[in-house]
């Protein structure tokens, strides 16, 4: 499967055990023309990423930092070019594959973030 360009419809995975983000920002994206998988365990996420490509990965960090950035290392290790955006509560902090040169970090939306925000950033995040 070929990934996709900016302005058009990219794969999106979104993690969040959280139930009603899960279903509300999915929507949010789906209405902006994107494809959203939608998982609440990290496990089978990455069963899903070994077996098909994905552009953009939402991960939301519930509680442990550490685990979802191992988790987010291991998503990357199966595909260096996804892009891959952290939702804390409503912080938004977007990175890119651990190989660009500023390390993965280059934007920090500030808090409380709409939803607007979190669809214009995934638009900017494919245009990078």
């Amino acid at each position: 499967m070929k990934r996709q360009g900016s302005g058009r419809m990219a794969r999106i995975m979104l993690i969040t055990s959280d139930d009603m983000i899960r279903r509300y920002i999915g929507e949010k994206l789906k209405r902006a023309g994107h494809f959203v998988t939608r998982v609440a365990q990290p496990e089978v996420a990455l069963t899903i990423l070994s077996e098909s490509i994905h552009d953009v990965l939402l991960l939301g960090v519930e509680s442990d930092e550490a685990e979802a950035l191992t988790f987010a290392g291991e998503a990357l290790d199966l595909d260096p070019e996804m892009r891959l955006l952290f939702i804390a509560g409503f912080a938004l902090v977007p990175l890119l594959s651990s190989e660009d040169d500023d390390g993965g970090l280059y934007d920090k939306l500030g808090e409380p973030a709409h939803l607007n925000q979190l669809v214009s950033e995934v638009g900017r995040m494919l245009a990078a």
